[in-house]
């Protein structure tokens, strides 16, 4: 990787790192990449999904504590078994198919809600950025130290290396203005390159498949934290923008995606 600080090539046991990367990666389970694909795009419904069961439980409770304090005057068996019901009836709530959790997130007006939602997609995001990065660190060089590194160099990082392991691709384009502010674009991002999409697409049409931009805003800013740039130093804003070379991509999504990244400091947290 270049650019990167490495150590002296050999482990304290005397095998080499190239061994031991090796021997690493064949210990690594495998997965199906369609169904890792998948997984991807499952990740905005179960945010809405988690979001509405967590709202029913919180109005299940809410009027049950109404009808225990209306019934105060009742046995303490009687209650009990009120709230075994309570309880029962929070288990064997039915999901919705992934597409209708989809569009009732984009037909809400309660924007509180659908923050909530884009927060849990975030975050999930977040924490798969985080573990990614440790992970291809190790396999890389576990030696690698990435104090003090130039900023453009963790950034190519995410482009490279992090964005080639989620997507299978690295992304198309990074410029930046050499003061902490970065623009990404990723002309076919993975997890809706098979969404139908035209060019002249609606604002409803957008806003079905916004909500998927969060997740990659949140790998960005996982991978930073865990290399020394905390959050609050982190502003990621992802868009959607005109993709360019249109024919190269076999894809049904008519526009390119670009992320938006500026870091308040230029020196990584020890």
């Amino acid at each position: 990787m270049e650019g990167y600080n490495q150590g002296d090539g050999l482990t304290s046991g005397g095998m080499s790192e190239q061994q031991q990367f090796q021997l690493f990666e064949e210990s690594l389970r495998k997965i199906n990449r369609l169904v890792f694909d998948l997984l991807l795009k499952e990740v905005v419904p179960l945010a809405v999904s988690v979001e509405e069961n967590k709202e029913r439980m919180v109005d299940r409770v809410n009027s049950q504590m109404d009808t225990l304090t209306l019934e105060a005057g009742e046995s303490g068996e009687s209650a009990a078994e009120t709230a075994e019901e309570t309880t029962s009836q929070r288990s064997t709530i039915q999901g919705a198919p992934s597409h209708k959790l989809v569009q009732r997130l984009a037909d809400t007006t309660d924007e509180d809600r659908y923050n909530r939602v884009l927060d849990r997609v975030r975050n999930i995001g977040f924490q798969v950025g985080s573990k990614l990065s440790e992970l291809l660190i190790f396999t890389n060089n576990p030696n690698l130290q990435f104090k003090d590194m130039d900023l453009l160099l963790v950034m190519k990082f995410i482009c490279r290396d992090v964005w080639k392991q989620l997507y299978g691709k690295q992304i198309d384009n990074l410029k930046t203005n050499h003061r902490g502010t970065f623009y990404l674009t990723d002309n076919d991002y993975q997890p809706i390159r098979q969404f139908s999409l035209e060019e002249n697409a609606s604002k409803r049409e957008l806003k079905l498949t916004e909500p998927y931009l969060e997740f990659p805003v949140g790998i960005i800013k996982g991978v930073l934290s865990s290399l020394g740039y905390p959050p609050e130093q982190v502003l990621c804003l992802a868009t959607f923008v005109d993709r360019q070379n249109k024919g190269d991509a076999e894809t049904s999504f008519a526009k390119g995606t670009s992320f938006h990244v500026q870091i308040t400091s230029n020196t990584a947290s020890a």
